[in-house]
């Protein structure tokens, strides 16, 4: 298996949502980013104005041997609702550059919380050769963050009441030099099943039901 996120970017920050919500952003004209280096690695996150899924995109290119990072803050927001235990989907259309023959990039959950950066490891996009929507899900659960930047405690707190912006971060630890494009952030909090869902599980019922009627 590969070693992913060594070197990883934070492509962006949204403000926080109430439950159910869902954000997306496919223009990023309102992002501002930064980097920060740790180690000799190195990586760049840019806008790119056409290209993308369609209009604009971002361009994410890694360089193995550090841990970079960019930050993009929109307003501020805050909520009382407590997130712990709550599902997320995180969605990107991803589109592979040069380099990424046979690899991908780590993307990570992030989350930020007094100036403090939590980093929650999703899965990896490999290489779609066209633009392909990916879908990573997770579950809001404290200790499956860890710190990743600043001077706050070793784990977010999702019970509720605490100012806390959302990001990505894409990365890739062996990769030499690789690019890819992302567009259309999407984070839905606590996904709502999808109505074909409902229906299997109502006819699951049903057909449960039926059974049970016969060996009354």
């Amino acid at each position: 298996m590969k070693r992913i996120a060594l070197i990883t970017i934070v492509c962006a920050f949204v403000a926080m949502p109430a439950r159910g919500d869902l954000i997306t952003d496919g223009d990023f004209s309102a992002w501002n980013f930064g980097s920060q280096n740790f180690g000799s690695g190195t990586a760049t996150v840019t806008r790119e104005a056409s290209g993308g899924n369609p209009g604009a995109r971002l361009r994410i290119t890694t360089v193995t041997g550090g841990t970079v990072y960019g930050i993009a803050n929109k307003a501020d927001y805050s909520t009382a609702l407590p997130l712990a235990d709550t599902p997320f989907e995180l969605q990107l259309d991803v589109l592979s550059g040069p380099g990424a023959h046979n690899q991908g990039q780590g993307i990570q959950l992030l989350v930020e919380q007094d100036s403090s950066i939590y980093a929650y490891p999703l899965g990896v996009t490999w290489y779609p050769l066209y633009w392909d929507t990916l879908t990573f899900s997770g579950t809001f659960t404290e200790s499956s963050f860890s710190l990743w930047s600043g001077s706050g405690p070793a784990t977010p707190d999702f019970g509720g009441g605490t100012t806390t912006l959302f990001g990505f971060a894409a990365g890739n630890s062996n990769s030499g030099t690789l690019t890819q494009y992302y567009d259309n952030f999407s984070l839905e909090i606590n996904p709502v099943p999808v109505p074909g869902a409902i229906l299997l599980g109502l006819l699951g019922l049903s057909v449960a039901g039926i059974k049970l009627r016969k060996f009354a």
